[in-house]
Protein backbone atom coordinates (compact mmCIF):
# COMPACT_ATOMS: atom_id res chain seq x y z
CA UNK A 1 0.00 0.00 0.00
CA UNK A 2 1.27 3.45 -0.89
CA UNK A 3 1.60 6.12 1.55
CA UNK A 4 -1.42 8.41 -0.56
CA UNK A 5 -3.44 4.97 -0.53
CA UNK A 6 -6.64 4.76 1.80
CA UNK A 7 -6.94 1.58 4.06
CA UNK A 8 -9.42 -0.47 2.55
CA UNK A 9 -13.10 -0.28 4.90
CA UNK A 10 -14.22 -3.39 6.79
CA UNK A 11 -17.56 -4.09 4.60
CA UNK A 12 -17.66 -8.01 6.18
CA UNK A 13 -21.30 -7.41 7.68
CA UNK A 14 -20.63 -11.14 9.67
CA UNK A 15 -17.29 -9.93 10.98
CA UNK A 16 -18.99 -6.64 12.21
CA UNK A 17 -22.07 -8.72 13.28
CA UNK A 18 -19.45 -10.71 15.68
CA UNK A 19 -17.57 -7.80 16.70
CA UNK A 20 -20.57 -6.50 17.93
CA UNK A 21 -22.46 -9.38 19.81
CA UNK A 22 -19.41 -10.02 21.86
CA UNK A 23 -18.24 -6.36 23.06
CA UNK A 24 -17.41 -5.94 26.09
CA UNK A 25 -20.89 -3.67 26.89
CA UNK A 26 -23.91 -4.92 26.72
CA UNK A 27 -26.23 -3.50 23.47
CA UNK A 28 -29.22 -3.32 22.63
CA UNK A 29 -30.79 -1.27 19.52
CA UNK A 30 -34.29 0.25 20.10
CA UNK A 31 -36.54 1.93 17.93
CA UNK A 32 -40.53 3.26 18.49
CA UNK A 33 -43.09 1.09 17.79
CA UNK A 34 -46.46 1.12 18.54
CA UNK A 35 -45.99 4.01 21.05
CA UNK A 36 -43.31 2.03 22.99
CA UNK A 37 -39.58 1.66 22.69
CA UNK A 38 -38.99 -2.11 21.08
CA UNK A 39 -35.71 -3.53 21.30
CA UNK A 40 -34.67 -4.94 17.46
CA UNK A 41 -31.18 -6.26 18.90
CA UNK A 42 -29.47 -7.44 21.38
CA UNK A 43 -26.03 -8.59 21.76
CA UNK A 44 -24.34 -11.31 23.55
CA UNK A 45 -22.86 -9.50 26.67
CA UNK A 46 -26.31 -7.74 27.41
CA UNK A 47 -28.31 -11.18 27.29
CA UNK A 48 -25.19 -12.73 29.50
CA UNK A 49 -26.24 -9.64 32.18
CA UNK A 50 -29.51 -10.30 32.18
CA UNK A 51 -29.16 -14.09 32.24
CA UNK A 52 -31.22 -14.77 29.24
CA UNK A 53 -30.79 -16.28 25.89
CA UNK A 54 -29.16 -13.85 23.19
CA UNK A 55 -33.10 -13.73 21.23
CA UNK A 56 -35.13 -13.00 24.54
CA UNK A 57 -35.23 -9.42 24.37
CA UNK A 58 -35.83 -9.12 20.53
CA UNK A 59 -39.47 -7.41 20.20
CA UNK A 60 -39.77 -6.71 24.08
CA UNK A 61 -40.83 -3.02 25.03
CA UNK A 62 -37.18 -1.36 26.80
CA UNK A 63 -39.13 -1.44 29.75
CA UNK A 64 -38.81 -5.29 29.79
CA UNK A 65 -35.21 -4.83 30.82
CA UNK A 66 -35.09 -1.84 31.84
CA UNK A 67 -37.08 -1.22 35.33
CA UNK A 68 -35.48 1.70 36.74
CA UNK A 69 -34.61 4.43 34.81
CA UNK A 70 -34.90 8.44 34.19
CA UNK A 71 -37.69 9.53 32.48
CA UNK A 72 -36.35 10.12 28.52
CA UNK A 73 -38.58 8.80 26.57
CA UNK A 74 -37.18 10.47 23.69
CA UNK A 75 -33.48 9.74 24.60
CA UNK A 76 -32.57 13.40 24.51
CA UNK A 77 -29.69 12.31 26.59
CA UNK A 78 -28.12 10.83 23.66
CA UNK A 79 -24.13 10.18 24.70
CA UNK A 80 -24.70 11.00 28.18
CA UNK A 81 -23.74 8.46 30.85
CA UNK A 82 -27.32 7.47 32.75
CA UNK A 83 -27.32 5.28 35.88
CA UNK A 84 -30.54 2.61 35.32
CA UNK A 85 -31.18 -1.25 36.93
CA UNK A 86 -31.84 -3.80 34.51
CA UNK A 87 -34.16 -7.11 35.79
CA UNK A 88 -32.70 -10.52 35.42
CA UNK A 89 -34.46 -13.60 35.00
CA UNK A 90 -34.34 -14.33 38.82
CA UNK A 91 -35.78 -11.26 39.55
CA UNK A 92 -32.10 -9.81 40.66
CA UNK A 93 -31.17 -6.57 39.44
CA UNK A 94 -27.59 -4.81 38.08
CA UNK A 95 -26.80 -1.20 38.04
CA UNK A 96 -25.68 -0.01 34.66
CA UNK A 97 -24.51 3.30 33.55
CA UNK A 98 -26.39 3.55 29.62
CA UNK A 99 -25.09 5.74 27.03
CA UNK A 100 -27.05 6.32 24.13
CA UNK A 101 -25.81 7.09 20.40
CA UNK A 102 -28.49 8.08 17.54
CA UNK A 103 -28.84 5.21 14.27
CA UNK A 104 -30.60 6.58 10.95
CA UNK A 105 -34.18 5.51 10.68
CA UNK A 106 -34.63 7.06 14.12
CA UNK A 107 -33.13 4.07 15.88
CA UNK A 108 -31.02 3.95 19.04
CA UNK A 109 -28.18 2.38 20.19
CA UNK A 110 -28.14 1.91 23.92
CA UNK A 111 -24.51 0.34 25.78
CA UNK A 112 -24.52 -0.57 29.23
CA UNK A 113 -21.36 -1.02 31.05
CA UNK A 114 -22.25 -1.95 34.61
CA UNK A 115 -21.83 0.51 37.19
CA UNK A 116 -18.72 0.18 39.74
CA UNK A 117 -19.62 -1.71 43.23
CA UNK A 118 -18.05 -0.74 46.78
CA UNK A 119 -16.46 -4.51 46.46
CA UNK A 120 -14.00 -4.62 43.71
CA UNK A 121 -14.82 -7.62 41.17
CA UNK A 122 -18.30 -8.71 42.67
CA UNK A 123 -19.90 -8.15 38.89
CA UNK A 124 -17.17 -9.79 37.50
CA UNK A 125 -17.89 -12.37 39.71
CA UNK A 126 -20.86 -13.03 38.38
CA UNK A 127 -20.48 -12.80 34.59
CA UNK A 128 -17.18 -13.56 32.19
CA UNK A 129 -18.16 -10.30 29.95
CA UNK A 130 -15.27 -11.08 27.50
CA UNK A 131 -16.78 -14.37 27.01
CA UNK A 132 -20.72 -13.99 27.49
CA UNK A 133 -20.53 -16.38 30.15
CA UNK A 134 -21.71 -16.63 33.86
CA UNK A 135 -19.42 -17.54 36.44
CA UNK A 136 -19.01 -21.21 38.36
CA UNK A 137 -19.71 -19.05 41.12
CA UNK A 138 -23.46 -17.90 39.77
CA UNK A 139 -24.21 -21.19 38.16
CA UNK A 140 -23.63 -23.04 41.69
CA UNK A 141 -25.97 -20.92 43.18
CA UNK A 142 -28.48 -21.38 40.59
CA UNK A 143 -27.88 -25.35 41.07
CA UNK A 144 -27.98 -24.86 44.67
CA UNK A 145 -31.74 -22.93 44.26
CA UNK A 146 -32.72 -25.46 41.28
CA UNK A 147 -31.56 -28.74 43.41
CA UNK A 148 -33.61 -27.71 46.49
CA UNK A 149 -36.91 -27.14 44.15
CA UNK A 150 -36.20 -30.25 42.57
CA UNK A 151 -36.08 -32.02 45.92
CA UNK A 152 -39.79 -30.18 46.65
CA UNK A 153 -41.69 -30.93 43.06
CA UNK A 154 -39.39 -33.65 41.53
CA UNK A 155 -38.51 -31.66 38.56
CA UNK A 156 -35.03 -33.18 37.45
CA UNK A 157 -31.93 -30.83 37.14
CA UNK A 158 -29.02 -31.85 34.53
CA UNK A 159 -25.35 -30.77 34.85
CA UNK A 160 -23.34 -31.14 32.34
CA UNK A 161 -19.33 -30.42 32.37
CA UNK A 162 -17.34 -30.02 29.32
CA UNK A 163 -12.96 -30.27 28.72
CA UNK A 164 -11.50 -29.67 25.83
CA UNK A 165 -9.14 -32.65 24.73
CA UNK A 166 -5.48 -32.51 25.55
CA UNK A 167 -5.84 -28.86 26.22
CA UNK A 168 -2.54 -28.56 28.23
CA UNK A 169 -1.11 -29.71 24.96
CA UNK A 170 -3.35 -26.96 22.88
CA UNK A 171 -2.07 -24.28 25.65
CA UNK A 172 1.97 -25.13 25.54
CA UNK A 173 1.96 -25.56 21.74
CA UNK A 174 0.18 -21.93 21.18
CA UNK A 175 0.38 -20.38 24.42
CA UNK A 176 -1.57 -18.45 26.73
CA UNK A 177 -3.45 -15.72 24.06
CA UNK A 178 -4.16 -17.98 21.67
CA UNK A 179 -5.60 -20.60 23.81
CA UNK A 180 -7.79 -17.68 25.71
CA UNK A 181 -9.20 -16.96 22.41
CA UNK A 182 -10.39 -20.58 21.67
CA UNK A 183 -11.54 -20.99 25.19
CA UNK A 184 -14.06 -18.20 24.60
CA UNK A 185 -14.56 -19.66 20.99
CA UNK A 186 -15.69 -23.09 22.47
CA UNK A 187 -17.84 -21.12 25.67
CA UNK A 188 -19.38 -19.09 23.05
CA UNK A 189 -20.65 -22.22 20.78
CA UNK A 190 -22.16 -24.05 23.92
CA UNK A 191 -24.01 -21.17 25.27
CA UNK A 192 -25.38 -20.17 21.70
CA UNK A 193 -26.41 -24.15 21.49
CA UNK A 194 -28.62 -23.57 24.88
CA UNK A 195 -32.01 -21.71 24.16
CA UNK A 196 -33.65 -21.92 27.01
CA UNK A 197 -34.01 -19.23 29.29
CA UNK A 198 -33.65 -21.02 32.34
CA UNK A 199 -30.01 -22.67 31.01
CA UNK A 200 -27.11 -21.32 33.00
CA UNK A 201 -23.41 -21.73 30.98
CA UNK A 202 -20.19 -21.05 33.11
CA UNK A 203 -16.73 -21.24 32.91
CA UNK A 204 -15.07 -22.79 35.76
CA UNK A 205 -11.36 -21.60 37.27
CA UNK A 206 -9.93 -25.01 35.43
CA UNK A 207 -10.99 -23.99 31.94
CA UNK A 208 -14.16 -26.22 32.00
CA UNK A 209 -17.53 -24.88 30.90
CA UNK A 210 -20.48 -26.10 33.02
CA UNK A 211 -23.96 -26.29 31.50
CA UNK A 212 -27.17 -26.35 34.20
CA UNK A 213 -30.57 -26.98 32.67
CA UNK A 214 -33.83 -28.29 34.59
CA UNK A 215 -36.96 -30.46 33.59
CA UNK A 216 -35.41 -32.46 31.09
CA UNK A 217 -34.92 -35.94 30.11
CA UNK A 218 -31.82 -38.16 30.60
CA UNK A 219 -31.36 -39.30 26.68
CA UNK A 220 -32.67 -35.71 25.59
CA UNK A 221 -29.57 -34.46 27.63
CA UNK A 222 -27.10 -36.79 26.68
CA UNK A 223 -28.10 -35.95 23.05
CA UNK A 224 -27.90 -32.36 23.60
CA UNK A 225 -24.46 -32.84 25.08
CA UNK A 226 -23.76 -34.85 21.94
CA UNK A 227 -25.14 -32.06 19.48
CA UNK A 228 -22.65 -29.54 21.47
CA UNK A 229 -19.43 -32.10 20.37
CA UNK A 230 -20.39 -31.91 17.26
CA UNK A 231 -20.43 -28.10 17.02
CA UNK A 232 -17.44 -28.20 18.66
CA UNK A 233 -15.84 -30.41 15.53
CA UNK A 234 -17.58 -28.05 13.04
CA UNK A 235 -15.39 -24.81 14.26
CA UNK A 236 -12.10 -27.11 12.63
CA UNK A 237 -9.82 -25.72 14.95
CA UNK A 238 -6.55 -27.26 14.15
CA UNK A 239 -4.98 -29.11 17.48
CA UNK A 240 -1.69 -30.80 16.50
CA UNK A 241 -1.72 -33.31 19.37
CA UNK A 242 -5.67 -34.41 19.13
CA UNK A 243 -6.51 -37.72 20.33
CA UNK A 244 -9.48 -37.63 18.11
CA UNK A 245 -8.06 -36.11 14.96
CA UNK A 246 -6.66 -33.17 13.25
CA UNK A 247 -8.82 -30.61 14.87
CA UNK A 248 -9.99 -29.63 18.58
CA UNK A 249 -12.86 -31.98 20.55
CA UNK A 250 -14.15 -31.41 23.88
CA UNK A 251 -15.32 -34.82 26.39
CA UNK A 252 -18.08 -34.23 27.87
CA UNK A 253 -20.44 -35.92 31.33
CA UNK A 254 -24.06 -35.55 31.68
CA UNK A 255 -25.96 -36.21 34.23
CA UNK A 256 -29.75 -36.08 34.80
CA UNK A 257 -31.32 -36.77 38.01
CA UNK A 258 -34.19 -35.97 40.17
CA UNK A 259 -32.91 -34.84 43.39
CA UNK A 260 -32.70 -36.81 46.06
CA UNK A 261 -33.63 -35.37 49.93
CA UNK A 262 -31.12 -36.62 51.77
CA UNK A 263 -28.16 -35.57 49.11
CA UNK A 264 -26.65 -32.02 48.48
CA UNK A 265 -25.94 -30.61 45.25
CA UNK A 266 -22.18 -32.09 46.00
CA UNK A 267 -23.46 -35.10 44.39
CA UNK A 268 -24.21 -33.78 40.90
CA UNK A 269 -21.07 -31.87 41.11
CA UNK A 270 -18.77 -35.30 41.66
CA UNK A 271 -20.93 -37.32 39.12
CA UNK A 272 -20.34 -35.13 36.51
CA UNK A 273 -16.89 -34.83 37.36
CA UNK A 274 -16.43 -38.70 37.01
CA UNK A 275 -18.59 -39.04 33.64
CA UNK A 276 -15.76 -36.66 32.14
CA UNK A 277 -13.05 -38.33 33.55
CA UNK A 278 -14.63 -41.65 32.20
CA UNK A 279 -15.03 -40.12 28.90
CA UNK A 280 -11.29 -38.73 28.77
CA UNK A 281 -9.93 -41.88 29.70
CA UNK A 282 -12.22 -43.67 26.47
CA UNK A 283 -10.15 -41.34 24.25
CA UNK A 284 -12.23 -38.20 24.48
CA UNK A 285 -14.83 -36.98 21.96
CA UNK A 286 -17.35 -38.55 23.47
CA UNK A 287 -20.18 -37.60 26.35
CA UNK A 288 -20.88 -39.99 28.83
CA UNK A 289 -23.60 -39.58 30.96
CA UNK A 290 -22.89 -40.61 35.04
CA UNK A 291 -25.29 -41.79 37.45
CA UNK A 292 -25.70 -40.30 41.22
Amino acid sequence: MSETEAPTPVHDASLLTEVLRHALDGIAVVETRDGAMRIVYANATLAALLRRSEDWAVDRPLDAIEVEAPADPNMTASGIGMRVRLKRVDGSMVDCERWAVMLPDARVALYYRPAARTSPGALAAALERSSGLSSEEHLLDMLTRDWSIGQRDGRTVTLMRFEIDAWAEYREIFGRSASENVLRQVGRTIATVTKRASDVVARTATDEILVLGVSMEPDAALGFAEQILGRIRILSVHHPRSTSGRFLSVSAGVVTASPPRDRGVEAIVLATTNALHLARSNGGNRAVRGEL
